[in-house]
Protein backbone atom coordinates (compact mmCIF):
# COMPACT_ATOMS: atom_id res chain seq x y z
CA UNK A 1 0.00 0.00 0.00
CA UNK A 2 2.80 2.42 0.93
CA UNK A 3 4.62 1.72 -2.33
CA UNK A 4 1.43 2.29 -4.32
CA UNK A 5 0.80 5.63 -2.61
CA UNK A 6 4.39 6.63 -3.27
CA UNK A 7 3.97 5.74 -6.92
CA UNK A 8 0.79 7.80 -7.19
CA UNK A 9 2.52 10.82 -5.65
CA UNK A 10 5.41 10.49 -8.13
CA UNK A 11 2.97 10.27 -11.06
CA UNK A 12 1.18 13.38 -9.79
CA UNK A 13 4.51 15.23 -9.49
CA UNK A 14 5.49 14.22 -13.03
CA UNK A 15 2.09 15.30 -14.29
CA UNK A 16 2.40 18.67 -12.53
CA UNK A 17 5.75 19.46 -14.09
CA UNK A 18 4.92 17.84 -17.43
CA UNK A 19 2.97 19.02 -20.50
CA UNK A 20 0.20 20.80 -18.59
CA UNK A 21 2.75 22.93 -16.77
CA UNK A 22 4.53 23.80 -20.03
CA UNK A 23 1.24 24.70 -21.73
CA UNK A 24 0.27 26.93 -18.80
CA UNK A 25 3.61 28.73 -19.02
CA UNK A 26 3.25 29.17 -22.79
CA UNK A 27 -0.25 30.57 -22.56
CA UNK A 28 0.66 32.87 -19.67
CA UNK A 29 3.82 34.09 -21.40
CA UNK A 30 6.22 32.97 -18.65
CA UNK A 31 9.38 30.94 -19.00
CA UNK A 32 8.90 29.77 -22.66
CA UNK A 33 10.01 31.69 -25.75
CA UNK A 34 8.33 31.66 -29.21
CA UNK A 35 9.29 32.47 -32.78
CA UNK A 36 6.03 34.28 -33.43
CA UNK A 37 6.79 37.93 -34.14
CA UNK A 38 3.87 39.31 -32.15
CA UNK A 39 5.36 37.89 -28.94
CA UNK A 40 8.84 39.39 -29.31
CA UNK A 41 8.06 42.86 -27.87
CA UNK A 42 6.46 41.21 -24.83
CA UNK A 43 9.54 39.04 -24.34
CA UNK A 44 11.77 42.10 -24.65
CA UNK A 45 9.63 43.96 -22.13
CA UNK A 46 9.72 41.05 -19.78
CA UNK A 47 13.49 40.82 -20.16
CA UNK A 48 13.88 44.49 -19.29
CA UNK A 49 11.58 44.09 -16.31
CA UNK A 50 13.50 41.01 -15.21
CA UNK A 51 16.79 42.88 -15.41
CA UNK A 52 15.31 45.78 -13.46
CA UNK A 53 13.97 43.40 -10.81
CA UNK A 54 17.35 41.68 -10.62
CA UNK A 55 19.14 44.99 -10.11
CA UNK A 56 16.61 45.96 -7.44
CA UNK A 57 17.13 42.65 -5.66
CA UNK A 58 20.90 43.06 -5.74
CA UNK A 59 20.57 46.57 -4.32
CA UNK A 60 18.28 45.32 -1.53
CA UNK A 61 20.77 42.55 -0.77
CA UNK A 62 23.64 45.04 -0.55
CA UNK A 63 21.61 47.28 1.79
CA UNK A 64 20.67 44.37 4.05
CA UNK A 65 24.26 43.15 4.26
CA UNK A 66 25.30 46.75 5.01
CA UNK A 67 22.78 46.91 7.86
CA UNK A 68 24.11 43.64 9.25
CA UNK A 69 27.65 45.01 9.14
CA UNK A 70 26.48 48.20 10.86
CA UNK A 71 25.02 46.14 13.69
CA UNK A 72 28.25 44.15 14.02
CA UNK A 73 30.38 47.33 13.99
CA UNK A 74 28.23 48.94 16.71
CA UNK A 75 28.60 45.83 18.86
CA UNK A 76 32.36 45.77 18.48
CA UNK A 77 32.58 49.52 19.15
CA UNK A 78 30.61 49.14 22.38
CA UNK A 79 32.86 46.27 23.43
CA UNK A 80 35.99 48.34 22.85
CA UNK A 81 34.71 51.62 24.28
CA UNK A 82 33.33 50.43 27.62
CA UNK A 83 34.79 47.54 29.57
CA UNK A 84 33.61 48.38 33.08
CA UNK A 85 30.91 46.34 34.81
CA UNK A 86 27.82 47.73 36.51
CA UNK A 87 25.86 46.22 39.38
CA UNK A 88 23.95 43.40 37.66
CA UNK A 89 27.03 42.45 35.65
CA UNK A 90 29.11 42.29 38.83
CA UNK A 91 26.49 39.90 40.18
CA UNK A 92 26.83 37.67 37.09
CA UNK A 93 30.63 37.61 37.34
CA UNK A 94 30.57 36.91 41.10
CA UNK A 95 28.38 33.86 40.51
CA UNK A 96 30.42 32.72 37.51
CA UNK A 97 33.67 32.86 39.49
CA UNK A 98 32.25 30.85 42.39
CA UNK A 99 32.73 27.09 42.65
CA UNK A 100 29.98 25.35 40.72
CA UNK A 101 28.12 24.14 43.82
CA UNK A 102 28.27 27.62 45.38
CA UNK A 103 27.00 29.07 42.11
CA UNK A 104 23.71 27.21 42.49
CA UNK A 105 23.44 28.09 46.17
CA UNK A 106 24.20 31.78 45.54
CA UNK A 107 21.45 31.87 42.95
CA UNK A 108 19.02 30.44 45.48
CA UNK A 109 20.24 32.89 48.11
CA UNK A 110 20.20 36.14 46.15
CA UNK A 111 18.81 35.89 42.62
CA UNK A 112 15.45 35.79 40.85
CA UNK A 113 16.92 34.04 37.78
CA UNK A 114 17.58 30.31 37.28
CA UNK A 115 21.23 29.24 37.01
CA UNK A 116 21.75 28.01 33.41
CA UNK A 117 23.27 31.24 32.11
CA UNK A 118 25.64 31.49 35.06
CA UNK A 119 26.81 27.90 34.47
CA UNK A 120 27.69 28.82 30.88
CA UNK A 121 29.49 31.94 32.11
CA UNK A 122 31.33 29.89 34.76
CA UNK A 123 33.04 27.80 32.07
CA UNK A 124 33.67 30.89 29.92
CA UNK A 125 35.35 32.56 32.91
CA UNK A 126 37.63 29.54 33.39
CA UNK A 127 39.62 30.77 30.37
CA UNK A 128 40.12 34.40 31.47
CA UNK A 129 38.52 36.82 33.92
CA UNK A 130 38.95 40.38 32.68
CA UNK A 131 35.93 42.66 32.32
CA UNK A 132 36.28 42.80 28.56
CA UNK A 133 36.48 39.00 28.36
CA UNK A 134 33.16 38.64 30.16
CA UNK A 135 31.53 41.32 27.98
CA UNK A 136 32.86 39.51 24.90
CA UNK A 137 30.73 36.53 25.93
CA UNK A 138 27.55 38.59 25.52
CA UNK A 139 28.82 40.24 22.33
CA UNK A 140 29.51 36.91 20.66
CA UNK A 141 26.20 35.44 21.84
CA UNK A 142 24.41 38.49 20.43
CA UNK A 143 26.09 38.01 17.05
CA UNK A 144 25.17 34.32 17.15
CA UNK A 145 21.53 35.29 17.83
CA UNK A 146 21.57 37.30 14.59
CA UNK A 147 22.91 34.27 12.70
CA UNK A 148 20.33 32.00 14.36
CA UNK A 149 17.37 34.23 13.49
CA UNK A 150 18.59 34.38 9.88
CA UNK A 151 18.95 30.62 9.58
CA UNK A 152 15.64 29.84 11.30
CA UNK A 153 13.71 32.32 9.14
CA UNK A 154 15.50 31.09 6.02
CA UNK A 155 14.37 27.56 6.74
CA UNK A 156 10.80 28.49 7.69
CA UNK A 157 10.26 31.18 5.02
CA UNK A 158 13.14 32.00 2.65
CA UNK A 159 16.50 33.76 2.50
CA UNK A 160 15.05 37.23 2.00
CA UNK A 161 12.92 37.00 5.15
CA UNK A 162 15.97 35.65 6.96
CA UNK A 163 18.09 38.61 5.88
CA UNK A 164 15.43 41.11 6.88
CA UNK A 165 14.97 39.49 10.29
CA UNK A 166 18.73 39.35 10.87
CA UNK A 167 19.18 42.99 9.85
CA UNK A 168 16.38 44.18 12.14
CA UNK A 169 17.59 42.03 15.05
CA UNK A 170 21.11 43.33 14.49
CA UNK A 171 20.07 46.99 14.59
CA UNK A 172 17.57 46.96 17.47
CA UNK A 173 19.09 49.36 20.02
CA UNK A 174 18.15 47.24 23.03
CA UNK A 175 19.90 44.27 21.43
CA UNK A 176 23.03 46.44 21.28
CA UNK A 177 22.56 47.15 24.99
CA UNK A 178 22.23 43.44 25.73
CA UNK A 179 25.33 42.73 23.63
CA UNK A 180 27.58 44.71 25.98
CA UNK A 181 26.01 43.59 29.26
CA UNK A 182 27.14 40.47 31.08
CA UNK A 183 23.61 39.18 31.45
CA UNK A 184 21.56 36.34 30.02
CA UNK A 185 19.59 38.14 27.31
CA UNK A 186 21.58 37.20 24.15
CA UNK A 187 21.72 33.56 25.26
CA UNK A 188 18.00 33.67 25.98
CA UNK A 189 17.30 35.06 22.49
CA UNK A 190 19.18 32.16 20.88
CA UNK A 191 17.19 29.58 22.85
CA UNK A 192 13.81 31.29 22.34
CA UNK A 193 14.31 31.68 18.58
CA UNK A 194 15.43 28.06 18.23
CA UNK A 195 12.46 26.83 20.26
CA UNK A 196 10.11 28.84 18.05
CA UNK A 197 11.79 27.40 14.93
CA UNK A 198 11.44 23.76 15.98
CA UNK A 199 7.78 24.31 16.89
CA UNK A 200 7.15 26.01 13.55
CA UNK A 201 8.78 23.07 11.79
CA UNK A 202 6.34 20.74 13.55
CA UNK A 203 3.43 22.97 12.55
CA UNK A 204 4.50 23.07 8.92
CA UNK A 205 4.94 19.30 8.70
CA UNK A 206 1.62 18.71 10.40
CA UNK A 207 3.14 15.97 12.52
CA UNK A 208 5.50 15.69 15.45
CA UNK A 209 8.32 13.18 15.38
CA UNK A 210 9.91 11.93 18.58
CA UNK A 211 13.15 13.75 17.80
CA UNK A 212 11.39 17.09 17.34
CA UNK A 213 9.28 16.63 20.47
CA UNK A 214 12.42 15.80 22.47
CA UNK A 215 14.17 18.87 21.03
CA UNK A 216 11.18 21.05 21.91
CA UNK A 217 11.12 19.77 25.49
CA UNK A 218 14.88 20.31 25.93
CA UNK A 219 14.81 23.80 24.41
CA UNK A 220 11.76 24.73 26.48
CA UNK A 221 13.46 23.62 29.69
CA UNK A 222 16.68 25.43 28.75
CA UNK A 223 14.82 28.65 27.94
CA UNK A 224 12.92 28.42 31.22
CA UNK A 225 16.15 27.95 33.18
CA UNK A 226 17.91 30.91 31.57
CA UNK A 227 15.74 33.83 32.74
CA UNK A 228 13.30 34.39 35.58
CA UNK A 229 10.51 35.01 33.06
CA UNK A 230 11.66 32.32 30.65
CA UNK A 231 8.61 30.24 31.60
CA UNK A 232 6.40 33.18 30.54
CA UNK A 233 8.01 33.41 27.10
CA UNK A 234 7.98 29.66 26.49
CA UNK A 235 4.28 29.52 27.38
CA UNK A 236 3.40 31.99 24.62
CA UNK A 237 5.71 30.29 22.10
CA UNK A 238 4.00 26.96 22.78
CA UNK A 239 0.54 28.55 22.76
CA UNK A 240 1.22 30.20 19.40
CA UNK A 241 2.33 26.87 17.90
CA UNK A 242 -0.56 24.91 19.42
CA UNK A 243 -3.16 27.31 18.02
CA UNK A 244 -1.55 26.94 14.59
CA UNK A 245 -1.23 23.17 14.97
CA UNK A 246 -4.72 22.45 16.25
CA UNK A 247 -7.12 21.95 13.37
CA UNK A 248 -4.30 21.17 10.91
CA UNK A 249 -3.65 17.72 12.29
CA UNK A 250 -5.14 14.97 14.43
CA UNK A 251 -5.95 15.40 18.10
CA UNK A 252 -3.30 12.77 18.85
CA UNK A 253 -0.50 14.92 17.42
CA UNK A 254 -1.78 17.95 19.34
CA UNK A 255 -1.75 15.92 22.55
CA UNK A 256 1.86 14.91 21.88
CA UNK A 257 2.77 18.57 21.47
CA UNK A 258 1.07 19.43 24.76
CA UNK A 259 2.92 16.52 26.35
CA UNK A 260 6.26 17.99 25.31
CA UNK A 261 5.32 21.09 27.32
CA UNK A 262 4.86 19.13 30.55
CA UNK A 263 8.58 19.06 31.53
CA UNK A 264 8.74 22.78 30.72
CA UNK A 265 5.79 23.48 33.01
CA UNK A 266 7.39 21.43 35.80
CA UNK A 267 10.66 23.33 35.36
CA UNK A 268 8.74 26.60 35.64
CA UNK A 269 8.02 25.81 39.30
CA UNK A 270 11.58 26.88 40.18
CA UNK A 271 11.44 30.47 38.83
CA UNK A 272 7.83 30.86 39.95
CA UNK A 273 8.65 29.99 43.57
CA UNK A 274 11.84 32.08 43.61
CA UNK A 275 10.09 35.01 41.95
CA UNK A 276 7.23 34.86 44.45
CA UNK A 277 9.53 35.39 47.44
CA UNK A 278 12.06 37.77 45.87
CA UNK A 279 11.69 41.48 45.29
CA UNK A 280 11.32 42.19 41.56
CA UNK A 281 11.71 45.32 39.43
CA UNK A 282 9.04 46.90 37.29
CA UNK A 283 6.06 49.21 37.04
CA UNK A 284 3.60 48.70 39.89
CA UNK A 285 1.00 51.38 39.00
CA UNK A 286 -0.54 52.75 35.82
CA UNK A 287 1.85 55.60 35.17
CA UNK A 288 1.86 56.70 31.52
CA UNK A 289 5.20 58.60 31.51
CA UNK A 290 7.00 55.66 33.15
CA UNK A 291 5.39 53.23 30.70
CA UNK A 292 6.58 55.48 27.90
CA UNK A 293 10.15 55.46 29.23
CA UNK A 294 10.30 51.67 29.33
CA UNK A 295 8.79 51.35 25.85
CA UNK A 296 11.29 53.90 24.55
CA UNK A 297 14.22 52.00 26.03
CA UNK A 298 12.85 48.75 24.59
CA UNK A 299 12.08 49.93 21.07
CA UNK A 300 14.42 52.89 20.52
CA UNK A 301 17.18 52.32 23.05
CA UNK A 302 18.48 54.03 26.19
CA UNK A 303 19.22 57.75 25.92
CA UNK A 304 16.70 58.25 23.09
CA UNK A 305 15.22 61.79 23.05
CA UNK A 306 11.76 62.47 24.53
CA UNK A 307 11.67 59.14 26.41
CA UNK A 308 8.25 59.65 28.05
CA UNK A 309 6.45 59.90 24.68
CA UNK A 310 8.75 58.39 22.05
CA UNK A 311 8.00 54.79 23.05
CA UNK A 312 4.24 55.40 23.19
CA UNK A 313 4.42 56.69 19.60
CA UNK A 314 6.85 54.00 18.40
CA UNK A 315 4.82 50.99 19.59
CA UNK A 316 1.73 51.51 17.35
CA UNK A 317 3.94 52.56 14.44
CA UNK A 318 6.01 49.38 14.72
CA UNK A 319 3.12 46.93 15.09
CA UNK A 320 0.49 48.50 12.80
CA UNK A 321 1.77 47.09 9.50
CA UNK A 322 2.54 43.61 10.96
CA UNK A 323 -1.03 43.48 12.27
CA UNK A 324 -2.50 44.13 8.82
CA UNK A 325 -0.07 41.84 6.97
CA UNK A 326 -1.61 38.32 6.90
CA UNK A 327 1.69 36.46 7.25
CA UNK A 328 2.80 38.51 10.26
CA UNK A 329 -0.53 39.18 12.00
CA UNK A 330 -0.72 36.11 14.22
CA UNK A 331 2.98 36.16 15.07
CA UNK A 332 2.86 39.82 16.08
CA UNK A 333 -0.35 39.40 18.05
CA UNK A 334 0.56 36.19 19.89
CA UNK A 335 4.27 36.79 20.51
CA UNK A 336 4.49 40.57 20.85
CA UNK A 337 1.26 42.35 21.79
CA UNK A 338 -0.52 39.69 23.88
CA UNK A 339 2.58 39.04 26.06
CA UNK A 340 3.16 42.78 26.37
CA UNK A 341 -0.32 43.50 27.73
CA UNK A 342 -0.30 40.36 29.89
CA UNK A 343 3.03 41.35 31.39
CA UNK A 344 1.70 44.81 32.15
CA UNK A 345 -1.43 43.37 33.78
CA UNK A 346 0.61 41.06 36.01
CA UNK A 347 2.90 43.96 36.93
CA UNK A 348 0.08 46.27 38.00
CA UNK A 349 -2.18 43.68 39.64
CA UNK A 350 0.22 41.19 41.22
CA UNK A 351 3.99 41.69 41.09
CA UNK A 352 6.16 44.33 39.35
CA UNK A 353 7.72 42.72 36.26
CA UNK A 354 6.99 45.21 33.45
CA UNK A 355 10.39 46.72 32.67
CA UNK A 356 12.33 47.33 29.47
CA UNK A 357 14.48 44.23 29.98
CA UNK A 358 11.52 41.86 30.28
CA UNK A 359 9.67 43.48 27.38
CA UNK A 360 12.86 43.00 25.37
CA UNK A 361 12.56 39.22 25.71
CA UNK A 362 10.00 39.30 22.88
CA UNK A 363 11.95 41.57 20.52
CA UNK A 364 13.18 38.74 18.25
CA UNK A 365 9.58 37.98 17.33
CA UNK A 366 8.91 41.62 16.53
CA UNK A 367 11.96 41.45 14.25
CA UNK A 368 10.52 38.39 12.47
CA UNK A 369 7.09 40.03 12.09
CA UNK A 370 8.66 43.16 10.66
CA UNK A 371 10.81 41.02 8.35
CA UNK A 372 7.71 39.32 6.92
CA UNK A 373 6.16 42.73 6.24
CA UNK A 374 9.34 44.05 4.65
CA UNK A 375 9.65 41.00 2.39
CA UNK A 376 6.05 41.31 1.22
CA UNK A 377 6.33 45.06 0.68
CA UNK A 378 9.48 44.84 -1.43
CA UNK A 379 8.27 41.86 -3.44
CA UNK A 380 4.99 43.58 -4.32
CA UNK A 381 6.63 46.99 -4.66
CA UNK A 382 4.04 48.43 -2.27
CA UNK A 383 5.09 52.02 -1.78
CA UNK A 384 3.71 52.87 1.67
CA UNK A 385 4.81 49.65 3.39
CA UNK A 386 8.27 50.14 1.87
CA UNK A 387 8.39 53.67 3.24
CA UNK A 388 7.24 52.33 6.62
CA UNK A 389 9.89 49.62 6.91
CA UNK A 390 12.62 51.96 5.67
CA UNK A 391 11.63 54.62 8.22
CA UNK A 392 11.49 52.09 11.07
CA UNK A 393 14.90 50.61 10.25
CA UNK A 394 16.49 54.06 9.91
CA UNK A 395 14.98 55.04 13.26
CA UNK A 396 16.43 51.91 14.87
CA UNK A 397 19.81 52.62 13.29
CA UNK A 398 19.66 56.17 14.64
CA UNK A 399 18.69 54.84 18.06
CA UNK A 400 21.61 52.41 18.01
CA UNK A 401 24.12 55.09 17.04
CA UNK A 402 22.65 57.45 19.63
CA UNK A 403 22.97 54.74 22.28
CA UNK A 404 26.58 54.02 21.37
CA UNK A 405 27.53 57.69 21.55
CA UNK A 406 25.57 58.84 24.58
CA UNK A 407 25.05 55.89 26.90
CA UNK A 408 27.45 55.67 29.84
CA UNK A 409 27.59 52.57 31.98
CA UNK A 410 27.43 53.09 35.72
CA UNK A 411 30.48 50.86 36.08
CA UNK A 412 32.37 50.38 39.33
CA UNK A 413 35.96 50.15 38.15
CA UNK A 414 36.49 53.92 38.09
CA UNK A 415 34.90 54.69 41.46
CA UNK A 416 36.75 51.86 43.23
CA UNK A 417 40.02 52.99 41.68
CA UNK A 418 39.37 56.50 42.99
CA UNK A 419 38.37 55.08 46.36
CA UNK A 420 41.58 53.06 46.57
CA UNK A 421 43.59 56.21 45.91
CA UNK A 422 41.64 58.41 48.34
CA UNK A 423 41.48 55.91 51.21
CA UNK A 424 44.31 54.85 53.46
CA UNK A 425 45.50 51.51 54.76
CA UNK A 426 43.30 50.03 57.47
CA UNK A 427 40.30 52.14 56.36
CA UNK A 428 36.85 50.58 56.55
CA UNK A 429 34.60 50.60 53.49
CA UNK A 430 30.86 49.98 53.73
CA UNK A 431 29.05 48.67 50.62
CA UNK A 432 25.27 48.74 50.65
CA UNK A 433 24.57 45.41 48.95
CA UNK A 434 26.30 42.15 48.00
CA UNK A 435 26.71 43.30 44.37
CA UNK A 436 28.39 46.56 45.40
CA UNK A 437 30.54 44.58 47.84
CA UNK A 438 31.62 42.20 45.07
CA UNK A 439 32.48 45.21 42.90
CA UNK A 440 34.68 46.72 45.62
CA UNK A 441 36.52 43.46 46.26
CA UNK A 442 36.95 42.81 42.52
CA UNK A 443 38.57 46.15 41.75
CA UNK A 444 40.46 46.61 45.02
CA UNK A 445 42.08 43.26 44.35
CA UNK A 446 44.08 43.91 41.20
CA UNK A 447 44.69 40.19 40.68
CA UNK A 448 40.94 39.38 40.53
CA UNK A 449 41.31 36.53 43.00
CA UNK A 450 38.46 34.06 42.59
CA UNK A 451 36.35 33.50 45.68
CA UNK A 452 32.94 32.12 46.47
CA UNK A 453 30.09 34.62 46.36
CA UNK A 454 28.72 32.92 49.48
CA UNK A 455 31.83 33.49 51.58
CA UNK A 456 31.00 36.99 52.91
CA UNK A 457 27.39 38.01 53.57
CA UNK A 458 25.50 40.56 55.62
CA UNK A 459 23.56 39.38 58.68
CA UNK A 460 20.11 38.01 57.88
CA UNK A 461 16.88 39.14 59.45
CA UNK A 462 13.14 38.48 59.43
CA UNK A 463 12.14 35.61 57.09
CA UNK A 464 15.68 34.72 56.09
CA UNK A 465 16.69 34.52 59.75
CA UNK A 466 13.96 31.94 60.31
CA UNK A 467 15.15 29.95 57.28
CA UNK A 468 18.70 30.05 58.64
CA UNK A 469 17.58 28.78 62.03
CA UNK A 470 15.66 25.90 60.43
CA UNK A 471 18.72 24.92 58.38
CA UNK A 472 20.84 25.00 61.51
CA UNK A 473 18.32 22.75 63.25
CA UNK A 474 18.58 20.31 60.33
CA UNK A 475 22.37 20.38 60.48
CA UNK A 476 22.70 21.99 57.03
CA UNK A 477 24.97 24.83 58.08
CA UNK A 478 27.86 23.18 56.21
CA UNK A 479 26.27 24.34 52.96
CA UNK A 480 27.42 27.86 53.80
CA UNK A 481 24.21 29.33 52.38
CA UNK A 482 24.41 32.31 54.74
CA UNK A 483 28.14 32.90 54.60
CA UNK A 484 31.13 32.38 56.85
CA UNK A 485 31.80 35.99 57.88
CA UNK A 486 30.32 39.49 57.48
CA UNK A 487 33.48 41.24 56.21
CA UNK A 488 36.70 40.70 54.31
CA UNK A 489 40.21 42.08 54.55
CA UNK A 490 41.54 43.02 51.12
CA UNK A 491 44.23 45.44 49.88
CA UNK A 492 44.83 46.45 53.54
CA UNK A 493 41.22 47.61 53.85
CA UNK A 494 38.25 46.09 55.64
CA UNK A 495 35.11 45.84 53.50
CA UNK A 496 31.56 45.11 54.71
CA UNK A 497 28.76 44.04 52.31
CA UNK A 498 26.20 46.22 54.10
CA UNK A 499 25.86 49.58 55.86
CA UNK A 500 27.23 48.18 59.09
CA UNK A 501 25.88 50.43 61.82
CA UNK A 502 27.30 48.47 64.75
CA UNK A 503 30.92 48.18 63.52
CA UNK A 504 30.85 51.75 62.19
CA UNK A 505 29.75 53.19 65.53
CA UNK A 506 33.05 52.08 67.06
CA UNK A 507 35.20 53.70 64.37
CA UNK A 508 36.53 57.24 64.14
CA UNK A 509 35.97 57.26 60.36
CA UNK A 510 34.83 55.04 57.48
CA UNK A 511 33.96 55.19 53.77
CA UNK A 512 30.50 54.56 52.31
CA UNK A 513 30.01 53.63 48.66
CA UNK A 514 26.75 54.89 47.15
CA UNK A 515 25.30 56.03 50.48
CA UNK A 516 21.57 56.24 51.08
CA UNK A 517 19.85 59.60 51.27
CA UNK A 518 21.09 61.29 54.40
CA UNK A 519 24.72 60.34 53.87
CA UNK A 520 26.57 59.58 57.10
CA UNK A 521 23.41 60.02 59.17
CA UNK A 522 21.85 56.98 57.49
CA UNK A 523 24.49 54.60 58.87
CA UNK A 524 23.05 53.05 62.00
CA UNK A 525 21.59 54.74 65.06
CA UNK A 526 24.78 56.68 65.74
CA UNK A 527 25.08 58.00 62.20
CA UNK A 528 24.09 61.50 63.29
CA UNK A 529 27.38 61.75 65.17
CA UNK A 530 29.30 61.62 61.87
CA UNK A 531 29.80 64.21 59.15
CA UNK A 532 31.15 64.07 55.58
CA UNK A 533 34.82 65.03 55.33
CA UNK A 534 35.57 63.76 51.81
CA UNK A 535 33.57 62.92 48.71
CA UNK A 536 34.54 61.38 45.37
CA UNK A 537 32.52 60.41 42.30
CA UNK A 538 33.08 58.64 38.97
CA UNK A 539 30.82 57.05 36.34
CA UNK A 540 27.69 58.23 38.20
CA UNK A 541 28.86 56.43 41.35
CA UNK A 542 29.59 58.24 44.62
CA UNK A 543 31.61 57.55 47.77
CA UNK A 544 31.81 59.62 50.94
CA UNK A 545 34.10 59.52 53.97
CA UNK A 546 32.38 59.92 57.32
CA UNK A 547 34.24 61.11 60.39
CA UNK A 548 33.01 61.31 63.95
CA UNK A 549 32.18 64.83 65.00
CA UNK A 550 34.74 66.44 67.32
CA UNK A 551 37.72 64.57 65.85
Amino acid sequence: MTQNLWGLRMLKRAYDIGPISIINRMTSGRGVGTSMGRNRPAVAGRTATSLEDGASQHLALIILVGLLLAGAILRIANLLLEASLWEDEIFSVALAESPLADLFLTGLRFDTHPPLYYVQLHFWGAIANSDRWYILNSTLLSIVSVVVIFECCRRIYDERVGLWAAAIQSLMPLQLFFAENVRMYPMFAILAITLWYVLQTIVRHGASSRARLFAVACLGVATTLTHGLGFFVTFFIFLHALIQFYGQTSRRNAIFLVGSYVPVALTAIYPLVIGAIRRTEGIAVFDVPTIGIHLTMTLLGPEFPWPTVAGLVALPLLVFVPLVEPRARMLCGMLVLLPLFTLFGISVLFKPVFIYRTIGLFLPFLAIAMALCADTAFRRKARMPRVWISAMILTMLAGGVNYTINFEKRGYREIVTELKTASSENDVILAGSPSVFWAVTRYLDGDHTRRSALEVQPPVRDGMLRVKQKLEDLGATSLGLFGQTDHIRIADRTVYPFFAGEPASKLPAFWVLNPAEGGCASIGEDGSRYHVVNEISASSQRAIQCRRSGL
